[in-house]
């Protein structure tokens, strides 16, 4: 437009000519400029809730996430959504239930990292803090469970520092079918942030459904599971005691220019998991019920001829007297034959039980896993990430609305799991790839981890019996590292 009025200027002829063609060049050189002066210039943009390091449960993080086909136990419902239906190995009981939880602070505590994948250190990320916490119950083919992982930090640039507070949670049930075969689970993924900026405190929630499966036949060497989340729209931020200001249109809380959305991408993750070795991936799960059936059927057809006995005793009864004699005995033998029939059930479903557990306990140790996973994150439409929101509105910079999420991303995952030295040390290793986020060449991590057994108590005897280990989990790629400490259970 510059360059054509330039040209129609440039044909008149007479005095003022010049003039007007250098204010038309100011003009046409002016207008770019101000056009990309501001790097938010308005409030219709996205925050980009996509994070690209794992943060997970460390057995997650040892393996480089690629626990989607394998999605044992609590860590499972982070990555599949049928976990809580899947039986463990260990599992003996038609009720069974877990609870866990760990705290890891990052040895490194992400200072100068380069956290969001920018390809820049230009950001201080600091005084980071990870904690999950997670229960699980299954009833027969029946499972529920609930994971919530905290993750909080701080960041600073242009001595400014703002502290974020990210959660994010799964409320997951789920069926499993053919004695443990086949499980399907659903439920919901959830997501909070607060955010504490200079002159700005934030807050929003969102909550999506999500669903999954897993396929895992008996005595196979192999599992493939998959789990589809639907995106999650935070809608917009709550403020806490400050007022959200108008200024030239733009919505603002002190610096920052509020978008009008803030968006956890949908994601697709699928995984495989192979195991070699002796100790068996997908044993058969013992049904108690059906065990014991046997037993009660046994007791039942005991029963059943006593009972016949005492028919035909009454039967031949010759006198009134004689018959209420027969059933004032009987009776008295019903109460103690019942007795002694609760005693043995117990006694035998207590055996069952034992043995149950005795052959979980005695499954072969040595073993090798070997676990990929891809996850697929969605796009953000106009996106931005946290740092860039966190900034302010730079003047001097163009505009950012769009530069984060543009396109679907895809995260490939491997991870190596064994026991060097069985029933004491368990190590895992993996790599994965973080794509970015921002257009450019994504990174790869390698990532490590391992299991010391440390000891067993029930608490005075308030819990049953329990093994706890000492657990570690790394994380490293270029201008990336992490190191976390954590206690989880020896399995």
């Amino acid at each position: 437009m510059g360059w054509n009025g330039e040209q129609r200027v440039g044909r008149r002829r007479g005095p003022g000519t010049g003039k007007l063609s250098l204010a038309a060049l100011a003009l046409a050189a002016a207008w770019p400029a101000r056009a990309s002066a501001d790097s938010l210039p308005t409030n219709d943009y996205a925050l980009d809730l996509f994070q690209g390091p794992i943060l997970a449960p460390l057995r997650v993080t040892g393996i480089s996430g690629a626990y989607a086909g394998y999605a044992e136990g609590i860590p499972g419902m982070v990555v599949n959504a049928a976990a809580p239906a899947l039986r463990e190995p260990f599992s003996i009981g038609w009720v069974d239930y877990d609870i866990g939880g760990s705290i890891s602070i990052p040895l490194e505590m992400f200072e100068n990292n380069d956290f969001d994948n920018s390809g820049t250190r230009d950001a201080d990320y600091s005084n980071f803090i990870y904690g999950t916490f997670g229960a699980m119950l299954q009833i027969g083919p029946f499972g529920a469970g609930a994971n919530a992982d905290i993750s909080r930090y701080s960041l600073e640039f242009g001595g400014q520092r703002s502290a974020v507070t990210l959660g994010r949670y799964h409320i997951l049930a789920g069926m499993h079918f053919f004695n443990g075969q086949f499980v399907v689970g659903g439920g919901a993924r959830a997501v909070t942030l607060g955010i504490d900026a200079p002159e700005a405190t934030l807050t929003l929630a969102g909550i999506a459904p999500q669903f999954g499966f897993m396929v895992r036949p008996d005595w196979s060497s192999w599992r493939f599971g998959a789990t589809y989340r639907m995106p999650v729209d935070g809608g917009t931020f709550r403020l806490g005691d400050d007022q959200a200001v108008s200024v030239g249109g733009v919505r603002r809380a002190g610096a920052l220019v509020l978008p009008d959305r803030a968006v956890l991408p949908w994601e697709l993750e699928l995984g495989l998991a192979i195991q070699v070795g002796p100790r068996p991936l997908n044993p058969q799960w013992l049904n108690p019920l059906e065990e014991e059936r046997a037993l009660r059927e046994e007791r039942a057809a005991a029963r059943a001829a006593r009972d016949a006995r005492w028919v035909e005793e009454l039967r031949d009864a010759e006198t009134p007297e004689a018959r209420q004699e027969i059933e004032k005995r009987h009776a008295d033998l019903r109460r103690r034959e019942a007795a002694r029939e609760e005693a043995v059930l117990t006694r035998s479903y207590n055996a069952l039980k034992e043995d149950r557990r005795t052959r979980a306990k005695n499954w072969p140790r040595e073993h090798l896993l070997l676990t990929a996973a891809l996850l697929v994150s969605g796009p953000v439409h106009r996106g931005v990430s946290m740092e860039w929101f966190l900034r302010g509105n730079a003047p001097d910079e163009p505009s950012k609305v769009g530069t984060s999420g543009a396109a679907v991303n895809f995260s490939p995952r491997f991870g190596i799991e064994t026991e060097p030295i069985p029933n004491l040390i368990a190590t895992r290793l993996g790599s994965y790839y973080e794509p970015s986020r921002f257009g450019r060449v994504g990174r790869q991590h390698f990532t490590f981890g391992a299991d010391l057994k440390m000891f067993s108590t029930t608490f005075w005897g308030l819990v049953p019996e329990v093994t706890y280990s000492l657990r570690a989990a790394m994380d490293f790629a270029p201008r990336y590292e992490s190191v976390s400490l954590g206690l989880g259970v020896w399995r």
